[in-house]
């Protein structure tokens, strides 16, 4: 069983470590229409400084998309979540392929 918890501040990132969270979700990196009590964006800059300040895995999650995925890689995040990114295209596989294809550039995959 793995606990992940939420956190959107390198404050918040470090308790839940030290509270015994495996992974941590953090953002909403970009605006998002997924989750309506997602808050205002934290930004590329704050992911990266979250992945810095913690040895857990982050996940960033949070208008994650075809054209940002690498970018959200590049900030030391080990992984994406990804909801309308996909599901809002005509081709969920396709646009799935494709976010996977950026994520596998990103890491040099």
């Amino acid at each position: 069983m793995f606990i992940g918890l939420s956190a959107s501040t390198v404050e918040a990132a470090l308790r839940a470590q030290e509270e015994g969270a495996d992974y941590l979700g953090v953002g909403a990196v970009y605006l998002t229409g997924s989750k309506a009590d997602a808050g205002e964006a934290i930004g590329l800059s704050r992911l990266a400084e979250i992945c810095a300040a913690v040895k857990i895995p982050v996940v960033g999650i949070g208008g994650v998309n075809e054209a940002n995925a690498a970018a959200v890689m590049k900030t030391g995040a080990a992984g994406i979540a990804v909801i309308s990114g996909i599901l809002s295209q005509p081709d969920i596989q396709e646009a799935a392929r494709n976010v996977r294809a950026m994520v596998h550039k990103a890491l040099g995959v």
